[in-house]
């Protein structure tokens, strides 16, 4: 007959070669699930620099507008002005 010691100790080493087999598929799993992270951040942050530059784009062109419209709005309270004083000295 097969001693109780024996047959514990083979069905614990068994259970241990599962237990290793399972946590070396499980960190190749998670290494490859890794590396398709590593992947989607690249390209996120590749489409962030394009957007950079976009973004500098339209803000140079909000700035240039905001100063034209700065000079034009000054152009006419300066001639809105003059008319004002105009009238003051006629009356």
């Amino acid at each position: 007959m097969i001693d109780a010691t024996l047959l514990l100790s083979i069905i614990l080493y068994v259970c241990l070669i599962i237990l290793v087999i399972a946590a070396i598929v499980l960190i190749v799993k998670l290494v490859m699930a890794i590396n398709k992270a590593d992947k989607i951040l690249d390209n996120v942050s590749h489409k962030a620099e394009q957007l950079n530059s976009t973004f500098d784009i339209v803000d140079n062109v909000t700035s240039t507008i905001n100063g034209i419209s700065g000079k034009i709005s000054s152009v006419i309270v300066d001639g809105v002005t003059k008319i004002v004083d105009r009238r003051k000295k006629d009356e």
